[in-house]
């Protein structure tokens, strides 16, 4: 049973060499795509490069909330697939998401599963916030006007959300790609071979779908939710029977809540104003992560989650 890791990484080489030496064994290969605008891409391949089963590239400059996010991690799945390995599973990762269980139990886990392992929720049933996410024109692959760039021109960027929240009611709506219903969850997944076989093959005869998503807010948040739930793989999506009980009886308010989702612990709570989402991890959690029925845990820091790994190395994955 082999398993194909798809790394998205942008910086912090020392943290991603450590990521996948924690990972590493016979049956896995890694996939790494590297910021093409990182300062650390060098240091990065340098330290990858005595690893025989990882391979790299840097295709794109990834900006947040822009779609080179998805068409970066679509040229991780197409270089796996080239490679020739027969891979049960291919688990998309950050260079910030670190081990919580050791590989042993991560082969089991995988050995004993063939379903796919991606959060969702039908955006239809969601608050506007999320609807305008499809319905209107954004991009973000801008470095002068995207908020989180290094290059942002504050004008800039007060102009493009000043003119979103002026004006796009104005604005004549989209309608969703063939009439889909749109999905949307976290950007992170296990998804089967034969999934992602559907994904690539889906994108081959859907070129209109790449370029519709190429101007939503977040698409890797919603990308490959919406291929998935359309079709018929959506049937071995985890938790996708019970979504349609929870569904049909739902109530005002009601949230879907899938147990493995992305088999990563997050937490998303709302710590104070400038407080990162989700937050960097450190040692006070470490009681959660040793209980948790989850795979993997983000985000880590070289620094501030220093003595958490140091933990979970000896307690949880056998690294002394």
């Amino acid at each position: 049973m082999n398993i194909a890791y798809l790394v998205l990484a942008h910086n912090q080489p020392l943290q991603i060499a450590r990521l996948i030496d924690r990972l590493n064994q016979p049956n896995v290969w890694f996939y790494v795509h590297i910021d093409k605008k990182s300062a650390d891409k060098e240091a990065i391949v340098k330290l990858l490069s005595g690893y025989a089963n990882v391979k790299v590239i840097s295709n794109h400059d990834v900006y947040w909330m822009g779609f080179n996010m998805v068409m970066s991690t679509l040229d991780l799945m197409r270089l796996a697939v080239s490679s020739g390995g027969d891979f049960k599973y291919f688990v998309l990762l950050s260079g910030q998401d670190y081990p919580i269980k050791g590989n042993e139990y991560i082969n089991d886990f995988f050995g004993s599963h063939n379903e796919d392992f991606i959060s969702f929720a039908n955006i239809n049933d969601s608050s506007d916030q999320y609807k305008n996410k499809v319905r209107y024109f954004h991009y973000y692959d801008n470095a002068y006007s995207n908020p989180r760039s290094s290059k942002k021109v504050p004008l800039l960027v007060y102009l493009y959300y000043g003119i979103h929240k002026r004006f796009r009611k104005f604005m004549p709506e989209r309608s969703f790609y063939k009439k889909f219903e749109p999905y949307f969850g976290s950007q992170w997944f296990a998804l089967t071979g034969d999934t992602v076989k559907y994904i690539l093959d889906f994108i081959k005869e859907n070129k209109g779908y790449l370029k519709f998503m190429k101007y939503t807010e977040g698409p890797d948040e919603t990308f490959f939710q919406t291929i998935i739930l359309n079709s018929e793989r959506k049937t071995n999506v985890y938790g996708h029977d019970k979504y349609l009980q929870w569904s049909n009886a739902k109530k005002a308010g009601d949230n879907f809540i899938n147990k493995y989702s992305s088999l990563r612990y997050m937490d998303w709570s709302d710590r104070g104003k400038d407080k990162p989402k989700p937050a960097i991890l450190d040692d006070s959690y470490y009681n959660t992560l040793e209980s948790s029925t989850d795979l993997f845990a983000r985000k880590v820091d070289k620094k501030m989650s220093a003595g958490l790994m140091d933990k979970i190395d000896k307690n949880l994955l056998d690294k002394k």
